[in-house]
């Protein structure tokens, strides 16, 4: 048996740290329909991430939070908030040389209802903070009939509005490499509603060189009710980040000297420095059980400045959009129900960039090298039909989209350019429910734009157009078939839950990053084929198991360019394997230890498949203690990280120039944290 089996065999026996992306089918109501339903009856592979298990955690990034969920990989760019979420495949070309490209594609994330993802599909994560939220909501299913462009997978944050008396809580985070994290939150009644509100300022030297980022973040949440059924809600955000680069390393780099940064990454001081903000507005309706509609608008401008590539590089965006849906329910006989869903997205950002020579430090130069306009308008409407019978459910569901892109050259007028892409996605599923077994199967389409900056024209064709004209939509069309439920029915906490997916996915028009991202080309044909599997299992009240696993072929079936033949080569950035698992086991008095591990498979940079990415098994163990002084609950943590200290890459750049590929994940490393809450 290899090595990644004999890990997994563990990990099914001794793992996992149950009630973290498994729990009990009768307690969960999720939202990957865009209504709320019980996840028992939702036909499609959906995991639930509860607070528990990111409370405890350093809090850097989204790979605290997701790093046990089935089908989901994340790797994180020198151990910062920079990460690349990878869902099925979708998102696996979001690295490159470009720092901005480092944003995730393909894959949609959202905040209490409202997006983060642009209208081109690029998801910045500078306001994907999980402090504030009860829990994640993770569909790992293509939900592009729902939620339409760039949507193959969605990471749904939620803030926790369940609390009765007022509460404030300090939290102290500590790391290695000169990580510090101070937060402060508060929720409270105000009148009939709930507030929440927290403020946090975090920073992280880095041990690579020139790779340091901080982050100053504002959250507030406000949901009251405003007549019989229907309910008001506020979000208000606000964040200023700054991340330094140090790059891909060659092998030979790698191995002499991996803390070293790329000399260019240095002297360029490549960086990204945003200030985010962020207003949004909801509203929903349900003026009795057969009926409920719902409304939402939000604003979001942007003030960006990046250094990259011989540039100093200045956006000034603003983002709008609105969403609309439409719920009813109803009887078409005595055991037979219908459920007909309607609703559309707009969504629109437009800017002004400026692109100025770079001096020496990375600062901005005065010559004025680009002065442009970019806009694009993503629209979309979607139907939603169900019956539903004596514990059957048949969906059938369309979406059209259409996405418009407009550069205007304030430079060079000849290479002002439009281009509009177009999609009708279908999806259809069946599902039976059980008491204590949920089963389904669907089919449905895809449909994935070239962001902005990927629709960038290759040599020669950059002094004619502003667009590349070759580039079209990528289309997916996803087979899957899934079950969840528990095997177990004994005397409470007995318990032994499931969450197992098999999918098909055939891909045209796949999106491949060359020379470091700096333009695209388009694969004919990919398939990706996998199943995921997740256990939890909770023998006693005092240990809880957890174990999941991804397996998956990547391959590109028919792709040639003018760089070579790469059919029936493995599709870069992607492991056949990834296993992660956890054991929690809670003491008397308030007191834990948890061990966990995390173990992928080798793969690939390039495609050709040439530059080989080793497979790796970290090693992780974490123990606190919650005790009450008076009136004050106090929580702490230490938490030792790669405690073998094996030498690992955190991310690559697929496909990247003069064979710099490769960024070294994080050595072993120490964390801590302290949490002050009243009451």
């Amino acid at each position: 048996m290899d090595a990644p089996s004999q890990l997994f065999a563990t990990l099914l026996l001794l793992s996992a740290p149950g009630d973290t992306t498994i729990v009990p089918l009768e307690e969960v109501v999720v939202t990957g329909s865009r209504v709320p339903e019980p996840l028992q009856r939702t036909p499609a592979a959906v995991s639930v991430v509860d607070k528990s298990a990111f409370r405890d955690t350093r809090g850097i990034s989204l790979k605290d939070a997701l790093g046990t969920v089935p089908g989901v990989w994340v790797q994180s760019r020198a151990g910062g908030q920079d990460v690349r979420v990878t869902i099925r495949g979708f998102g696996a070309r979001g690295n490159g040389e470009r720092s901005n490209v480092g944003n995730m594609r393909g894959i949609r994330v959202m905040t209490d209802g409202v997006p983060l993802t642009e209208p081109d599909g690029r998801t910045a994560l500078d306001l994907a903070d999980f402090s504030l939220a009860g829990r994640l909501e993770v569909s790992r299913s293509n939900s592009s009939t729902l939620y339409g462009n760039a949507s193959g997978g969605v990471i749904h944050l939620r803030t926790d509005f369940q609390f009765e008396k007022p509460w404030l809580e300090y939290r102290e985070r500590l790391g290695g490499f000169g990580y510090h994290r101070e937060q402060v939150s508060a929720g409270f009644p105000l009148g009939r509603g709930r507030a929440v509100v927290g403020l946090h300022n975090s920073t992280l030297e880095g041990w690579r060189e020139h790779s340091s980022t901080t982050a100053s973040l504002l959250q507030a949440r406000f949901q009251t009710p405003l007549a019989h059924g229907t309910r008001l809600g506020v979000l208000l955000d606000a964040t200023h980040t700054l991340n330094r680069f140090p790059g891909a390393l060659t092998a030979a780099q790698l191995a002499s000297n991996p803390e070293r940064a790329d000399p260019d990454f240095v002297v360029r001081d490549e960086r990204r420095d945003h200030r985010v903000g962020r207003l949004a507005l909801s509203v929903n309706a349900a003026p009795d059980p057969a009926q409920e509609a719902s409304f939402s608008m939000y604003v979001e401008p942007k003030d960006l400045a990046r250094s990259e590539r011989d540039r100093y590089r200045e956006f000034d965006r603003y983002h709008v959009g609105a969403s609309a849906t439409y719920l009813r329910r109803g009887r078409l006989g005595p055991s037979l129900e219908s459920v007909t869903l309607l609703g559309g997205d707009e969504s629109y950002q437009d800017g002004d960039i400026r692109f100025f020579t770079l001096v020496p430090g990375g600062s901005r130069g005065d010559t004025l090298k680009a002065d442009k306009r970019e806009a694009a308008n993503g629209a979309g409407f979607f139907l939603q039909q169900e019956l539903i019978w004596r514990g059957w459910s048949l969906r059938l569901a369309a979406r059209y989209d259409h996405l418009r892109y407009l550069s205007e050259d304030r430079l060079n007028p000849a290479l002002d350019a439009t281009r509009n892409f177009s999609r009708w996605t279908p999806k259809g599923s069946l599902s039976r429910a059980f008491d204590r077994h949920m089963l389904y199967a669907a089919l449905g389409g895809g449909v994935e734009a070239p962001a902005f900056n990927e629709i960038d024209p290759p040599p020669p064709f950059r002094d004619s157009t502003s667009f590349n004209p070759f580039l079209e939509a990528m289309r997916s069309t996803t087979w899957e078939v899934g079950a969840r439920g528990s095997l177990l029915n004994g005397p409470a906490p007995a318990s032994l839950l499931y969450d197992v997916a098999l999918y098909w996915i055939d891909i045209r028009d796949e999106l491949v990053p060359w020379g470091g991202g700096a333009y695209f080309f388009t694969a004919g044909r990919s398939r990706r084929c996998g199943a995921e599997l997740g256990l939890s299992w909770r023998p006693r009240q005092s240990l809880r198991l957890q174990g999941t696993a991804t397996v998956s072929e990547n391959t590109y079936l028919e792709y040639t360019n003018d760089l070579g033949d790469f059919s029936g080569r493995r599709v870069p950035g992607l492991p056949r394997v990834s296993l992660a698992g956890n054991a929690r086991y809670d003491a008397r008095g308030g007191m834990w230890a948890e061990l966990s591990m995390e173990s992928q498979g080798e793969y690939f940079a390039d495609d050709a498949n040439i530059a080989r990415v080793a497979a790796h098994t970290l090693v992780g163990v974490s123990a606190g203690a919650e005790r009450r002084l008076g009136a004050v609950a106090v929580r702490a943590f230490v938490a030792g990280h790669n405690l073998t200290d094996e030498a690992h890459l955190g991310s690559v750049f697929i496909n990247g120039t003069n064979g710099e590929f490769f960024e070294p994940g994080l050595p072993r490393s120490w964390s801590a944290g302290l949490s002050l809450r009243l009451p």
